[in-house]
């Protein structure tokens, strides 16, 4: 595979403290430092890991396509749109610029944190505690991107060393599972319960945690228990580690937020709910890429109606499948304002486009509630990555899965039910009826958010299943996916000159 890492950082690019929050960009950028040069104090391991956030934060700060082939997530077949369209309708090719992204983060995120694990030894002037938390972010970090990458391509190179090799073969899907786990396994004993200074703002750690590991463990368990490994086995880990992180909540702070709709309030960007997050500032030139957001206000709003840029919005079914209640209040957009006239209201089914916008990206600093007009492109909206109903839900299946659906599942599933002002789940249900259950939720808990939806239809192979109930107001279908031979559950490799 030819130069997996272009346009990515090229060594430790040190971009300053800009990672997370506007605290993080008081150090001028110094260029790219070598590694027998740079890592001697606990400044320089904090530079590092800060390096390794800001060239994550560029993996979530715009949608991207691959995860709009999930059934919760459309777009027009037109214009600098059709990269989109084209996983939403099955016809994605391995030139999909909007795909490239992802691709081109973590792997450079990837590199970043080899650079780290290989070289934190060497900052002598620091502690033996600060060395080890930079080699937990860095295991972290790596086991997170292979952890996306593979969900999303399948067999993929899989580097270890800062040293590139451009003729490196593609990795067995179940190695790279094995290096992920490893991985988090180190991270787990290595990372902190909590970080001090710039990286724990308002009582939350912008850096993942001792606690943002075991959640991702569980994750990957959870992952590894479905298609294509199905190593069922793995639903009891998932469980047994969801449940680490649900006992242990309150060391590292974790609780779901009273109201699902404060969690896209601009105010409440950093809150107890985040278990892994990407953090933004627009107070940074956009030229510093990774530091701001445009998920929001323009990506997810309507064009002719409030000036958006209708990069996406919801598909019908999946809307009209979503439970009524202030969770789905605060997913979608109810209230249009006509060229920002208040007075000029319609309903989603009176949009040029005819379908429901997504409201959650919506509110920044710049966004007018009064008109619906964004007066900046350029956000500072918090991407969350995984939160805290992630890990009841993911407790729920799991242990549905593996020991049956016991009352502990059935509370952590109503935990996440009761916020969204649903009535508990049916008592009694079987595993597998439990399990569908759950997957709804999650389905609705997390539409339109960093491709939870899609991955869940594909380590669940119900992605055809899903597919069938597409409404027949969207946008044709090109190619069909198959659950039982796969057809484009992966996504085309990206390619390069």
């Amino acid at each position: 595979m030819k130069n997996i890492y272009k346009y990515c950082l090229t060594g430790l690019i040190l971009v300053g403290l800009a990672a997370c929050e506007k605290d993080f960009l008081d150090e001028t950028p110094q260029g790219s430092l070598a590694p027998e040069t740079f890592y001697k104090t606990a400044q320089d391991l904090t530079l590092a890991e800060a390096a390794l956030a800001v060239t994550l934060n560029g993996a979530f700060n715009q949608p991207v396509s691959p995860y709009y082939a999930g059934d919760d997530l459309t777009s027009k077949r037109s214009g600098n749109k059709i990269d989109f369209s084209d996983f939403d309708v099955f016809h994605a090719n391995s030139s999909n610029s909007r795909m490239t992204g992802w691709w081109n983060y973590f792997y450079g995120t990837i590199k970043s944190a080899n650079g780290l694990i290989e070289n934190h030894g060497k900052a002598t002037e620091a502690t033996e505690e600060q060395r080890s938390h930079a080699a937990g972010m860095g295991y972290f970090m790596r086991a997170f991107s292979y952890f996306y990458l593979t969900r999303t391509w399948g067999e993929v190179p899989m580097p270890t060393q800062v040293m590139v090799d451009n003729n490196r073969p593609n990795a067995p899907v179940s190695d790279i599972y094995s290096l992920i786990v490893t991985d988090l396994q180190q991270a787990e004993q290595l990372l902190p319960d909590h970080w001090t200074g710039n990286a724990r703002q308002n009582n939350v750690d912008i850096f993942p945690t001792r606690g943002s590991a075991k959640a991702l463990l569980a994750n990957v368990y959870l992952t590894m228990a479905g298609w294509p490994l199905k190593q069922t086995d793995k639903y009891a880990l998932a469980a047994a580690k969801a449940k680490e992180v649900m006992e242990g909540k309150a060391t590292w702070g974790y609780g779901l937020l009273a109201d699902f709709g404060d969690l896209w309030k601009i105010e409440n960007k950093i809150n107890q709910e985040a278990v892994f997050a990407c953090y933004y500032s627009n107070d940074v030139s956009a030229w510093n890429w990774e530091n701001g957001n445009m998920m929001g206000p323009n990506p997810f709003a309507p064009d002719f109606e409030e000036g958006g840029w209708d990069d996406g919005f919801g598909e019908i079914a999946f809307y009209e499948n979503f439970p009524e209640g202030p969770r789905k209040a605060a997913t979608y957009q109810e209230e249009y304002f006509v060229k920002h006239d208040p007075d000029n209201v319609i309903g989603w089914q009176e949009t040029l486009t005819k379908h429901p916008y997504f409201l959650k990206y919506r509110d920044d600093q710049s966004y007018d509630w009064t008109t619906h007009t964004a007066n900046d492109w350029w956000g500072s909206a918090t991407t969350y990555v995984i939160r805290y109903s992630e890990v009841l839900l993911t407790y729920a299946e799991a242990q549905a899965m593996s020991a049956g659906a016991d009352q502990t599942a059935y509370d952590a599933v109503n935990e996440v039910r009761s916020r969204a002002g649903l009535e508990d789940l049916t008592p009694g249900l079987s595993p597998s009826a439990f399990r569908d259950a759950v997957l709804a939720e999650r389905g609705w808990e997390f539409a339109a958010e960093v491709g939870i939806r899609w991955f869940d239809l594909v380590r669940t192979e119900t992605v055809a299943k899903a597919t069938a109930l597409r409404d027949g107001s969207e946008v044709t279908l090109l190619s069909q996916p198959s659950d039982v031979d796969h057809t484009y559950y992966w996504a085309p490799r990206p390619e390069y000159k």
